[in-house]
């Protein structure tokens, strides 16, 4: 992807009901324990054989771990060629399954709303809906906001800047 100044989108480039989709790979055991010694070590996440007393019934992945990889590829394709400065926060973070060792998952990340600031002329706010699933079954969704430069905003602010 070219990730130039040139080439990136505005708040004005982006429509309500743009779609993403992308494929996350399954995750190998090694790959699930090494996230979770790390950054989530319960033993669910840490041993098979532990793992397998829970009512998960066997690893899973964190829950941290499934929403990163599946955030990773829309900030690579999408955020980086926008003019995105950063976002206020996650409205809404549901796991709905455990993700097992070797599960693919097939995600959208769709806009839902777009919005321009009612304080700033030099921006709009994008409100989108990731939903992770493994063949039909939910894993994961996620809602959350992207503030994102308007052309002519960002125009203007140069313009005071420079």
């Amino acid at each position: 992807m070219d990730h130039s100044a040139n080439s990136k989108k505005y708040f004005e480039d982006f429509k309500e009901g743009f779609n993403f989709n992308f494929q996350v790979p399954g995750l190998t055991a090694e790959e699930i324990k090494e996230f979770a010694a790390r950054y989530d070590p319960q033993r669910f996440h840490l041993d098979e054989k532990e793992a397998s007393k829970t009512h998960f019934g066997g690893l899973v992945a964190s829950g941290f771990q499934t929403q990163l990889l599946c955030f990773g590829p829309f900030c690579r394709e999408i955020l980086l060629d926008a003019w995105a400065v950063g976002a206020p926060g996650i409205d809404s973070l549901r796991w709905l399954r455990p993700w097992y060792p070797g599960e693919r998952l097939n995600v959208t990340v769709t806009l839902i709303n777009k919005r321009l600031s009612s304080k700033r002329n030099d921006r709009g706010y994008l409100s989108f809906r990731l939903e992770a699933k493994m063949d039909e079954l939910p894993i994961l969704t996620m809602d959350w906001v992207v503030i994102v430069l308007t052309r002519e905003g960002s125009i203007e602010s140069a313009e005071v800047c420079g």
